[in-house]
């Protein structure tokens, strides 16, 4: 089974590597190219086409560019929307609940339905949420820099300084066994640090581009998180090792 497995998986890295290089190919192409069948190239474009690396369109199969705008990465936002929904599991009624400046963990406000919680957030996305009559949203406060919705700077980091969660539900750049949680922004990476800190519970939410990556500025050690929870599209290997560290990690189908 394992090795079945890794046969598919390196089958559809494969697929991947010759639908970039070729740019746009179809399915009859590629399965002469593997030598399967037309049916197994059509499932492993299906999850291909989920996981956002590829587009398929009147036959047509063609490389998705990473680097293009978030905006149209469809599918990996429906992803992160997922994952936000399956980490709403983790909340009780009357919690203290922190959530930093992730587009994937303001989501969570989409999903948290009649419980009675509050909220510290610096995520000027949250303010866009609709959140019941029970619950409260508290903005951290702080500076604004332009073109953002995060606040950061010293009053924001006093707001998560004087305060303590029951859970505290951050996304992040990177996750990585050695080097834990990375942030790309020096200023979101202290607020982060107090996040971290200040909680009785830390659950990430990491979509599997954020796995087994590193990227500017450290928010705290793998053995910080008590629970990750991220897609089934995560390396399986890896999430092994995250596991054996003693990380709760939940995997959610797409």
């Amino acid at each position: 089974m394992k090795n079945s497995i890794q046969n598919i998986e390196k089958r559809r890295a494969y697929l991947l590597k010759i639908i970039k290089r070729e740019a746009s190919t179809t399915v009859h192409e590629l399965s002469e190219a593997v030598g399967v069948s037309e049916m197994s190239i059509r499932r492993d474009c299906r999850v291909l086409q989920k996981m956002g690396k590829i587009k398929v369109s009147f036959g047509k199969i063609e490389y998705h560019d990473e680097n293009i705008d978030q905006a149209e990465r469809v599918q990996i936002d429906q992803i992160n929307d997922k994952i936000a929904q399956a980490a709403v599991n983790y909340i009780d009624d009357n919690q203290m609940i922190f959530i930093n400046s992730s587009r994937t963990a303001s989501k969570i406000l989409d999903h948290i339905k009649d419980k009675r919680i509050n909220i510290l957030t610096n995520n000027l996305r949250t303010v866009d949420k609709k959140i019941n009559s029970e619950s409260n949203l508290v903005l951290s406060g702080g500076e604004i820099r332009a073109g953002s919705r995060i606040l950061t700077g010293d009053i924001a980091l006093n707001s998560f300084r004087n305060v303590h969660a029951s859970i505290s539900f951050i996304g992040c750049a990177g996750l990585d066994i050695k080097h834990g949680l990375t942030t790309t922004n020096i200023h979101e990476a202290q607020i982060n640090r107090l996040i971290v800190k200040n909680c009785q519970r830390l659950v990430v939410l990491a979509n599997y581009t954020k796995i087994n990556r590193v990227t500017n500025f450290n928010v705290g050690n793998l053995k910080d998180i008590d629970v990750l929870v991220t897609d089934i599209y995560a390396d399986d290997k890896y999430i092994k090792r995250i596991r054996n560290v003693g990380v709760e990690v939940i995997q959610v189908p797409i």
